[in-house]
């Protein structure tokens, strides 16, 4: 098996963590990292180069494959560099905020041959997969509704976090992308309309940042099926599932330990 080198742009909790997994999988070399904060710690633990410009990391030979994983507003260019040098590119979700960047980046890689994976991990979870494998076997008939949760409560900060501006990170929807990607997996296909209502119900103030700390997403489709959507950082009663409602049965997946229960 060809070993495949990968280069990390954005070492940061994610891009450090998926790193050591890396550097565990079986045909796999981490080239080097790139991060203006952090590259040199976790290239030293990851044993491997500090590259500081995007062109030169792309232009090793030792990088086939590139994972994006700086904050959610810094994911065009590093992608779009990318693709221009033929390296395929893993970005963390979201891909970008904005349609017409997610466009011009999906554009990028499809012109040069390269291949694009957006970080949507929720639909390999097991449990998730089982589901679907049940929905598509029938066995709990046709799929009426999905209600998804994934909330709990946040103090205040010690030092206000790029997670926590909504200009640079897009506030809950863009984090927790994962829910909708896996609600439209195990509902099948696009909803017809789609309405978002939420607010800042319970945390404002500077030692919170601008983002919404309860929001709900709506989605109806064509055949008289029903999806809703639910995050937030203002409830007390912290929950994170998908229940999945059928004209046979019913199918309640907890997202905590990816296990289900099958009514």
């Amino acid at each position: 098996m060809k070993t495949i080198g990968y280069a990390i742009v954005g070492t940061g909790y994610f891009g450090a963590e998926l790193g050591r997994i890396l550097k565990e999988a079986e045909g796999t070399k981490i080239a080097a990292v790139l991060d203006p904060v952090n590259a040199q710690t976790v290239a030293a633990e990851l044993g491997c180069d500090v590259e500081t410009d995007l062109d030169a990391l792309y232009s090793r030979d030792d990088v086939d494959a590139v994972i994006v994983a700086t904050p959610n507003y810094l994911h065009k260019e590093p992608v779009i560099k990318a693709a221009q040098h033929g390296v395929n590119v893993f970005c963390e979700k979201p891909i970008a905020l904005s349609y017409k960047d997610c466009d011009e980046m999906v554009k990028a890689c499809l012109e040069n041959g390269v291949k694009f994976m957006a970080g949507h991990v929720m639909n390999f979870f097991k449990g998730v997969r089982h589901a679907k494998k049940l929905i598509n076997d029938g066995v709990i008939g046709k799929v009426l509704y999905c209600h998804s949760a994934r909330n709990g409560w946040e103090e205040a900060q010690a030092s206000i976090s790029w997670k926590k501006i909504r200009e640079k990170s897009g506030g809950h929807l863009y984090h927790h992308i994962h829910e909708l990607d896996c609600v439209q997996f195990l509902m099948g296909g696009m909803p017809k309309t789609v309405t978002m209502t939420g607010g800042n119900a319970a945390h404002q103030g500077d030692e919170f940042g601008d983002e919404d700390d309860m929001l709900f997403v709506n989605m109806e489709y064509e055949d008289s099926r029903y999806a809703i959507l639910e995050w937030g950082s203002a409830f007390h009663w912290p929950e994170h599932y998908v229940l999945i409602q059928g004209t046979k049965g019913a199918i309640r997946i907890d997202m905590c330990e990816c296990g289900g229960i099958l009514k």
